[in-house]
């Protein structure tokens, strides 16, 4: 989702919360793809959205509050851009797509709003949302990549998998998945026609 869905602006956030809330060891745990410590246990669903708050609290600034650390995260989203509305539109007429991302209840809390604003909400946008916190997995686990394959009762070959983090691709493509690395600021479209014409 971040990343190819909507744009992630890691170093923005990353100043939000150094110079907002006094988190000034964000770099531990903040990454485009892969989160470390406490954040990493929230994407897996080891932690709840209240311990997740909680700990992020503890490595703020005394009395940082829930609003500040809201404040601070949304920094890392931008809006969906609308090329990329119409083109999940557009797509959805013919496919069943499908959100797999190593995600976590905050985040969740401030993308819902936004899709909804964009107009793409989650909810009727796309046939099903694989949300690691939920399912207890990360990619690039295989596990992840399996429980996908199994509720969306699709086969590895008739799946096109799009991620912006080469691990995660590789992670994919070896249960035989095809597979494709994107990179922020380029074309979706271009890339999806590449692979399925």
């Amino acid at each position: 989702m971040g990343g190819v869905l909507v744009n992630l602006y890691t170093e923005r956030c990353i100043e939000a919360y150094r110079s907002i809330a006094g988190f000034s060891t964000i770099t531990e745990y903040l990454d485009p793809c892969h989160q470390q410590g406490f954040m990493k246990e929230a994407e897996r669903g080891s932690i709840d959205l209240d311990e997740f708050i909680e700990q992020i609290k503890r490595h703020c600034a005394p009395g940082t509050t829930t609003e500040t650390i809201l404040r601070c995260h949304r920094q890392f989203y931008g809006t969906p851009e609308q090329k990329v509305v119409r083109l999940i539109r557009e797509l959805s007429q013919k496919y069943d797509l499908y959100v797999l991302s190593n995600n976590n209840p905050l985040a969740m809390s401030i993308l819902y709003p936004l899709f909804t604003g964009a107009g793409m909400p989650f909810e009727t946008s796309f046939k099903g949302l694989f949300l690691s916190y939920e399912m207890h997995l990360l990619k690039p686990g295989a596990e992840i990549f399996r429980k996908a394959i199994e509720v969306s009762g699709c086969k590895p070959e008739e799946i096109l998998f799009i991620d912006d983090s080469p691990s995660n691709v590789q992670g994919a493509a070896a249960l035989g998945i095809h597979s494709a690395l994107f990179k922020q600021g380029s074309s979706l479209r271009a890339l999806i026609k590449a692979k399925i014409g």
